[in-house]
């Protein structure tokens, strides 16, 4: 009997090929046969290209990063400084407002008539509200009215009692 049969089967010629190889490397093999190694070749190229792009970009990130961190520390240091001016010129100008009060306040007391008639007020002048001020006090009179109705409800008496069940 002939060991290679017409029916493709392969006999123990073939068979003694791959006893040497494990499992996973006979596939290999046999996969290694049918992809073109070409395309293979191209997929390669395109993962290179691919990845060179990623690294690219990668730098360019990182960059704009450093960039922005510095920026910020500046921004930063510009607005704490900013903001420590205006603070300044907040106190310079509160002491100006209170001198100028101070001073129509002597002038209403040294020379009433030409204090009136320069079209000053008599008596203690009243401190002029920004819009800040304005606000801040309308938030306290809200809280004020909050935690007043919130007493009351407390406070209050339900009207209905507790069942004894004696």
């Amino acid at each position: 009997m002939d060991d290679s049969s017409p029916g493709g089967i392969a006999g123990p010629m073939e068979c003694s090929i791959y006893q040497n190889y494990s499992a996973s490397e006979v596939l290999v093999q046999s996969l290694a046969g049918v992809v073109n190694q070409q395309d293979v070749e191209s997929m390669v190229r395109a993962q290179k290209k691919m990845l060179q792009r990623f690294e690219k970009t990668n730098e360019m990130l990182s960059n704009c990063n450093t960039l922005s961190a510095t920026r910020f520390e500046r921004a930063q240091r510009d607005f704490k400084a900013h903001t420590a001016q205006i603070l300044e010129m907040r106190k310079d100008l509160d002491v100006v407002l209170r001198r100028i009060h101070n001073l129509k306040t002597k002038m209403a007391l040294q020379n009433p008539e030409a204090f009136r008639a320069a079209g000053g007020r008599e008596g203690p002048l009243a401190e002029e509200d920004d819009e800040y001020d304005v606000m801040i006090k309308e938030k306290k009179a809200q809280d004020a009215a909050k935690s007043q109705s919130k007493s009351n409800q407390v406070s209050s008496p339900t009207g209905t009692k507790p069942k004894n069940k004696n």
